[in-house]
């Protein structure tokens, strides 16, 4: 399509143009006016043949001089023609290559061209757009009738429209318009949009799947920028596990690190900055929920790392793992239980083997005050048997103490507990004798701060008594108690024995003494 030169560049060709050639023209319009004034205005005047001839010499030299810029005028003029023969070419292979759709519209909203982008776009052939509104193609024909009439006051339009292709589906595009490129034309760029809203649809609804997902399991998904250590997201659980809240978090991203229990928190911190380096995090530690309860927690964490294979991200789990450690201490116990029972059986074992493989009461009660000593570590021991109903005597007492002569003697009522555990036979544990009001130091039992003493019984009768002390105390435990209780039923059985091997070796020696007598005066 051609376009005619303006009224300016007009002007300015004949501005520019020789003076020869302006004068020549000047004088063919001249010539031409006298010419016409002789003629019209001299009608009844004899013309003398001169003027005439004069008149005419003029008008065919100023018609000679006229030639070359016809001429001129004609070359200009192909040149431009062939200018805007390519100019259009040009512009049309653009607008029938462009990959977006383009659309020439009327006032009223008729397609007048279109590209073939356009029609691959909407889906229809060129019969079924040229010539038809474009606000068929639009889902929402009110919407479109609201957005013509803003565009054509504002002369220039973006946006985003859902419209129906020929074949039902549907399409959502961008477009850009611009109002009266010439009067009565405007022209409308289609990009297709569908993929990307699909993606962005695609996207949204897996950003929202993680979030249902991230919100509703116990344990903590958490991201943490490398270099500043700072957490930029978290989910719910953090919550649940902590006791704080997420927006706590965000408002303060190294927050967590008040979390990590204070004994933990050197050695976590330690392993976090490691992990930039080394991409590994994989710890249990204790911390510190808002209310102060402790909870085990096991933390794994992963890097992300750049193009420079440079660690930016760390993104990790938090679970909760106390029950787990509460099972695991609980086992532990168990099987400490198990290795104390199964000892305490096997010394009480050799314990008792050893009680009854020599009847002689030395060897007895040495035995006895030092098994006891491997099971129940204790600062002094003594085994008190019963002379009398309250009188009672050390026969052993470990350390041992230098040799003597007398045998220390006790009363049981000076001491109530003593008092106590012949008269009740019942064991007595005192985890601190200090705090004890009846208690009354006694020799045997002099600086000692805490005491068990567990009665010797044999056929249901206290023949004496097992002491153990400590000066320092709460020393012993209910298991030491136990095993002392323990061991007391077999030293009992041996020291009865070892009585009863003495008894029977007094009353073989005097069974002997008199057989020699009675064989004396039968020798006589």
């Amino acid at each position: 399509m051609q376009r005619p030169e303006s009224s300016e560049a007009q002007f300015e060709v004949w501005r520019t143009s020789p003076l020869w050639l302006r004068g020549s023209a000047f004088l063919l319009f001249g010539a031409a006016i006298a010419l016409f004034v002789v003629v019209v205005g001299v009608r009844s005047a004899q013309l003398s043949s001169a003027l005439l001839v004069a008149i005419l010499v003029a008008l065919s030299s100023a018609a000679t001089l006229q030639i070359p810029y016809l001429l001129e005028e004609r070359r200009r003029h192909r040149e431009t023609a062939r200018a805007f023969y390519a100019t259009d070419r040009e512009f049309r292979s653009i607008f029938e290559h462009a990959l977006d759709g383009i659309l020439i519209l009327d006032d009223h909203g008729i397609c007048l061209d279109t590209n073939p982008a356009a029609l691959a776009l909407l889906g229809v052939p060129r019969a079924g757009l040229v010539g038809h509104a474009i606000a068929k193609f639009y889902a929402d024909r009110q919407g479109f009738d609201r957005d013509w009439d803003a565009f054509l006051r504002q002369k220039y339009q973006r946006g985003q429209a859902e419209l129906v292709r020929g074949d039902q589906a549907a399409l959502s595009v961008s477009y850009a318009a611009a109002a009266n490129y010439v009067p009565g034309r405007h022209v409308v760029i289609l990009c297709d949009t569908t993929g990307r809203k699909r993606a962005e649809s695609f996207l949204r609804a897996s950003q929202e799947r993680f979030q249902q997902m991230a919100d509703h399991i116990e344990e903590i998904f958490w991201m943490m920028n490398a270099e500043t250590k700072a957490v930029v997201y978290v989910n719910q659980a953090y919550e649940m596990v902590t006791g704080r809240t997420v927006q706590s978090l965000y408002d303060h991203p190294s927050s967590y690190a008040d979390v990590i229990h204070p004994g933990d928190r050197v050695q976590v911190l330690a392993k976090l900055e490691e992990a930039v380096h080394t991409g590994k995090f994989d710890q249990e530690f204790r911390i510190l929920r808002q209310d102060g309860a402790l909870r085990w927690v096991w933390v794994k964490a992963s890097p992300i790392r750049d193009t420079m294979r440079i660690v930016r991200w760390l993104v990790g789990t938090v679970q909760d793992v106390t029950t787990r450690k509460l099972a695991e201490a609980q086992v532990a116990s168990h099987l400490a239980a198990a290795e104390a029972a199964r000892a305490e059986a096997e010394a009480l074992r050799k314990s008792t083997l050893a009680l009854t493989q020599n009847l002689s009461m030395d060897t007895v009660l040495d035995t006895l005050l030092k098994t006891l000593f491997e099971i129940v570590p204790y600062d002094s021991a003594c085994v008190i048997l019963k002379e009398a109903d309250s009188r009672l005597y050390v026969e052993r007492e470990a350390p041992a103490l230098p040799e003597k002569d007398t045998v220390l003697v006790l009363d049981a009522n000076e001491n109530v507990f003593l008092q106590r555990a012949l008269v009740e036979r019942k064991s007595v544990f005192l985890a601190d004798t200090a705090e004890e009001p009846d208690w009354t130091e006694i020799k045997a039992l002099a600086h000692v701060r805490c005491w068990l003493c567990v009665p010797l019984l044999a056929t249901d009768h206290v023949f004496g008594l097992l002491s153990v002390g400590s000066m320092r105390p709460r020393t012993f435990t209910p298991e030491h108690f136990r095993v002392t209780k323990s061991l007391a039923i077999s030293a009992a059985v041996a020291i009865q024995n070892a009585r009863l091997y003495e008894q029977s070796e007094i009353y073989a020696g005097e069974l002997e003494q008199l057989l020699k007598r009675a064989d004396q005066p039968a020798k006589g």
